[in-house]
């Protein structure tokens, strides 16, 4: 039933078709809550509109999608029963499109040109198409390409972190920090969180201090092996903790300080205009600035780029990422969901920590409420067991 007032609506629609014969269906066994779904509810990063026509209205929600197999095509090589997570990405191999534009035929499929051809799908990934179904839905339908086996060791519960630490992986790997540099994360939802777990997958002679919002946030990230703790201020105290971890020293004035030095490589995680200015404060000169938060339009202090030197880097979804790294997850070649599901696999993201809140389907607007309310429900991780 549709409820103006509400942006998301429980309805029962037809099964989709498996559109090819690579093609499986998956029955959705969690549907993970994430924090760019609930930009549609909740209005938490500046708006992008430049992205407003890749997708169309209606669309089936839900991207972190764990499941087993149930039906596949006769050109599927994985067997009915099988246990899987879904890359949400359709780019030009599972769309058909031969030949492939050139930042897949890189092997650059997280950037592909065709994400919003509108061919096979209008959306430019699961979660953001009518046609396919999503992780908050019974069933999903994916290209062979799209899926990938889960360990037997990796639990129903928490099946859909992979999403999250895929997506930090691939990032780290865009812009590796060295060996050994201290790294803070900004933001201890659950990005971060699982930036913290891939660092410690991917180089874990790094240490790692998180920069929290809420307490409960903290506990998460300490109980995650975190190396140190900072909670925010709102007197701003935090910066001169941060200037004794990293050996720097605080320079400006009340809302407007900045560290003089610095730490050399900075993942920033939530994608609020104040924790991409945080980031670019804290960060060291020439340093790195990984932007894992989906910012858009806001108003962002750009002085530390210029006056440090300093590098903003972007990045999105899952590919293979020719690079390696010194950890166990760090193969060279490897696609960033695999690596997601070795860190998961040696329990460096544990579901009991952040795995906070369960929901069936017809609850959806509990959970929803719950996963933005989350300085009064301390959600960290909200899923979906359809």
């Amino acid at each position: 039933m549709v409820d103006p007032e509400f942006p998301a609506s429980l309805a029962e629609l037809p099964e989709p078709e498996l559109p090819g014969p690579s093609w499986a269906r998956v029955a959705v066994t969690t549907g993970g809550i994430c924090g760019s779904d609930l930009h549609l509810f909740a209005h938490n990063t500046g708006p992008s509109p430049t992205l407003a026509s890749i997708g169309t209205f209606p669309f089936v929600l839900g991207h972190e999608t764990a499941g087993r197999i149930v039906e596949t095509g006769p050109g599927c090589s994985l067997a009915t029963g099988t246990r899987v997570v879904v890359d949400p990405c359709i780019p030009c191999l599972p769309r058909g499109i031969d030949p492939p534009c050139a930042n897949c035929a890189r092997g650059w499929t997280s950037s592909c040109l065709n994400l919003d051809s509108r061919i096979l799908s209008s959306g430019r990934s699961l979660g953001y198409t009518m046609d396919l179904g999503g992780g908050w839905a019974d069933t999903v339908v994916a290209h062979e390409s799209m899926l990938h086996p889960l360990p037997d060791g990796i639990a129903e519960r928490g099946a859909s972190l992979y999403e999250p630490v895929s997506i930090a992986c691939h990032g780290l790997l865009r812009a590796e920090p060295a060996e050994g540099d201290p790294v803070l994360v900004v933001g201890a939802g659950i990005i971060g969180l699982a930036a913290l777990a891939a660092l410690r997958g991917l180089f874990p002679r790094s240490p790692v201090t998180v920069l929290a919002r809420h307490p409960h946030q903290g506990a998460a990230a300490t109980a995650c092996g975190a190396d140190h703790v900072v909670l925010g201020d709102p007197d701003n105290g935090h910066w001169e903790e941060l200037a004794a971890l990293s050996g720097s020293r605080v320079i400006g004035r009340k809302r407007h300080q900045m560290l003089m030095g610095g730490f050399p490589y900075v993942v920033e995680a939530v994608g609020s205009p104040q924790s991409v200015t945080e980031a670019l404060r804290a960060v060291a000169h020439r340093g790195t600035v990984l932007l894992l938060g989906a910012a858009g339009i806001s108003e962002v202090d750009l002085t530390p780029i210029w006056y440090k030197e300093a590098a903003l880097v972007g990045s999105i979804d899952h590919t293979v990422d020719a690079s390696s790294a010194p950890g166990l997850a760090g193969g060279p070649g490897r696609h960033s969901v695999d690596r997601a599901l070795d860190v998961l696999s040696a329990g460096l993201l544990p579901d009991s920590v952040v795995v906070t809140h369960e929901f069936g389907l017809e609850d959806y607007r509990e959970a929803i409420q719950t996963a933005i309310e989350r300085h009064r429900s301390h959600a960290i991780k909200v899923v979906f067991r359809p």
